[in-house]
């Protein structure tokens, strides 16, 4: 456990990093057609800040040693990634060519299985 929040510890600087919005408007622009075939009305910029918002804010209960105060809704959404969470299954394989978004994705999911990994040791994903 020391080691787990170790590594949380050391992440969270790298998680205030600047918001790649370029690379998002990028992604908005070219899967236009996916995106408006799903169910929903989406706005990616507004579901990755959601998801980066998630796991920071649940850090930083972390970090300030208030565990036991994490909203149950908010520890219920480190359950998926936010490919799952919002069914960007078609996007997945895409991610790399957006280097920015890339880097901040891989950084936060980092983050959310090391959360997940504290808060829930037996839990295997």
């Amino acid at each position: 456990m020391n080691d787990i929040l170790k590594q949380l510890t050391e992440i969270e600087p790298t998680l205030r990093k600047p918001f790649p919005t370029e690379d998002i408007n990028k992604i908005a622009k070219d899967f236009r057609t996916e995106f408006m075939k799903l169910p929903n009305e989406v706005d990616f910029y507004d579901d990755f800040y959601f998801y980066c918002v998630n796991i920071a804010g649940t850090l930083s209960y972390v970090l300030s040693d208030n565990i036991n105060q994490i909203p149950q809704g908010q520890i219920d959404r480190l359950f998926q990634s936010f490919i799952e969470h919002y069914q960007y299954e078609f996007f997945e394989d895409h991610i790399a060519k957006y280097h920015h978004f890339h880097q901040e994705y891989t950084t936060f999911e980092q983050a959310r299985k090391l959360l997940l990994k504290l808060l829930f040791p037996t839990f295997h994903y």
